[in-house]
């Protein structure tokens, strides 16, 4: 390689940020994606009263707050036994929860208790489906130093969650109608007891039943809770089965808010990003239905990035259908999509995450290896909020998204402010696969720093593909590289991963169609920028190539001659 292009191959380790407007030129460990692999469990049903049938299809429902389900909303409420409080807000929008009693002091007197509600509605299953096991998952945010019990309360009464106060900003007075410590209404209905406190089997008298649906006993270090219990199935069955949402007051034992003198701080449903989801808390619902007319279960073991339909089924007349995946362990879990038809007319592809009620003669199920799939050619776009700025003014504050791409390289994106405590990112993804990133800010203390997510960047379509190399190639002209070696070195994974996308996307038929020639065309044209032009015709053993292929290795592995 020659020096002058060392120098260049140098400057073009920013090359990849600067097409998105980053500042970072770090080349990491790329995302290393695994395949799908468990069980699809599918089935179509009919409304009660058209019998049962014995052995059907079990399902597992898995709620978390964002994506596919928006139906759960959370509030941290906090004040004294008697009523009183020293910050009197409607928390519903801020990313933690906290439950205990606040950090020792004297100033009031007393520690305020902080408690937390959850309410689940629209929780996607059939009234008369049948369910069987429940858990909630709650991730810890940060801990404390004793042990303690952690209480899981069937409410009575339903609350209004708010929208963050008179302000919309979590730490102003509740608007009318919003929960907050003393009133599951403000100025319209009051909890029996302040904080949610009365416990009784009147449901028309309680805020809480007297008897605890489930309790997750926390231990210093612990990194989530876990509440299960057959209550709570009993529970959701009688809350589904009258298409009710799941009431949940979170609280330590009354011992336990008296002795531990700090807060248990739990990630909330507003935790992180557009994508971040990960420690948002997560219901799991497992579940039949007795009306069971279709149900089928198929393995699956899919490559990453691919994507396969299964055969069609028949309805046979069920009108509400199930689709749900059970990965094995260690592996992914796919993008479930459904179509069907009748009368001559086919259903565009939907997302078959949640059961849905369709009215088709067959059914067809697609599967498609990805995580948060983004199709190429098109915007990644996410927003996050934080309503704690307390410092400075939000527009002046900066949060900052870290991507990594699929070969490795860190690119960094401020995210703009758009108002109301929230900013936005948005770019276009110029290499097929695997990507990641993480979120982090200082808006407030302690410095913010979100969980790794994953996106899939898939092609869908030859034409972008074909877009994409034509973008390659004017990069590669325009990079002043001389050396084949050193274009190969910095453009050569990006020709391979869009080689195989747009391979991927013909058929036979296409492939050797005028659509396919050109594409094949184009790749060979690249490849020629890269490296020595393909021979014509087959060749017999040639001890030139030969040679050359073997210096080619000595030098990329670092083998002097005297180790030869």
């Amino acid at each position: 390689m020659l020096f002058r292009d060392r120098i260049v191959l140098r400057r073009l380790g920013l090359v990849a940020c600067l097409l998105y407007g980053c500042t970072s030129e770090a080349v990491l460990e790329p995302p290393r994606p695994s395949p799908v692999s468990g069980t699809l469990a599918l089935s179509g049903f009919v409304a009660a009263g058209h019998g049962t049938a014995p052995g059907a299809t079990q399902h597992r429902l898995v709620l978390v707050p964002g994506l596919d389900y928006a139906g759960m909303q959370d509030n941290d409420i906090r004040g004294f036994p008697n009523g009183r409080w020293v910050h009197g807000w409607n928390q519903v929008g801020q990313r933690h929860l906290r439950l205990g009693r606040g950090p020792s002091t004297s100033r009031f007197g007393e520690m305020e208790i902080m408690r937390a509600l959850h309410r689940w509605d629209d929780v996607p299953l059939p009234d008369s489906a049948v369910v069987t096991q429940v858990s909630l998952e709650i991730v810890v945010e940060s801990g404390i130093e004793n042990p303690a019990e952690v209480m899981l309360y069937e409410a009575h009464r339903d609350w209004n969650p708010g929208l963050g106060g008179l302000q919309r900003d979590n730490t102003s007075p509740p608007a009318p109608g919003e929960v907050w410590w003393p009133e599951a209404a403000q100025g319209e209905v009051e909890w029996g007891l302040p904080g949610a406190s009365f416990a009784s089997d009147d449901p028309g008298l309680g805020d809480v039943a007297p008897l605890a649906l489930a309790t997750a006993h926390y231990v210093p270090g612990a990194s989530k809770l876990v509440f299960s219990s057959g209550a709570l199935a009993q529970y959701a069955q009688r809350r589904v089965a009258s298409s009710k949402p799941l009431l949940f007051l979170l609280k330590l034992s009354d011992s336990d808010e008296d002795l531990v003198r700090d807060e248990l701080v739990l990630y909330s449903a507003e935790e992180g990003d557009s994508f971040c989801v990960t420690r948002r808390p997560k219901l799991t619902v497992e579940w039949h239905m007795p009306t069971e007319v279709v149900g089928s279960t198929q393995e699956v073991l899919l490559e990453n990035g691919r994507s396969v339909e299964l055969p069609k089924l028949s309805t046979k007349g069920a009108n509400r259908w199930a689709l749900s995946f059970q990965p094995r362990l260690g592996y992914e879990s796919p993008v479930i999509e459904a179509r069907g038809g009748s009368a001559g007319s086919v259903s565009e592809w939907r997302s078959a995450a949640l059961p849905s009620e369709v009215d088709w003669d067959w059914i067809q199920a697609r599967l498609v290896a990805a995580t948060n799939p983004v199709s190429l050619g098109t915007a990644f776009e996410s927003e996050f909020e934080d309503t704690w700025v307390p410092d400075a003014k939000p527009e002046d504050q900066t949060v900052t998204w870290h991507f990594t791409d699929p070969l490795g390289r860190e690119i960094e994106l401020r995210g703009t402010y758009e108002g109301e405590f929230r900013w936005r990112v948005a770019f276009s993804p110029k290499v097929p696969g695997r990507w990641s990133y993480y979120l982090d800010h200082n808006l407030n203390w302690p410095p913010y720093r979100s969980e790794k997510v994953v996106f899939d960047v898939l092609a869908d379509d030859i034409t972008i593909v074909l877009d994409h190399l034509e973008d390659l190639a004017e990069r590669i002209e325009a990079s002043n590289l001389t050396s084949r070696r050193a274009k190969f070195e910095t453009f050569g994974d990006e020709l391979m991963r869009l080689e195989r996308a747009g391979v991927q996307l013909l058929t036979p038929e296409d492939f050797r169609s005028e659509r396919g020639a050109q594409f094949s065309a184009r790749v060979d044209e690249i490849r020629r920028e890269l490296g020595e032009a393909l021979p014509e015709q087959p060749s017999a053993f040639n001890r030139k190539i030969r040679r050359s292929i073997r210096r080619e290795l000595y030098r990329v592995l670092d083998i002097r001659p005297s180790e030869r």
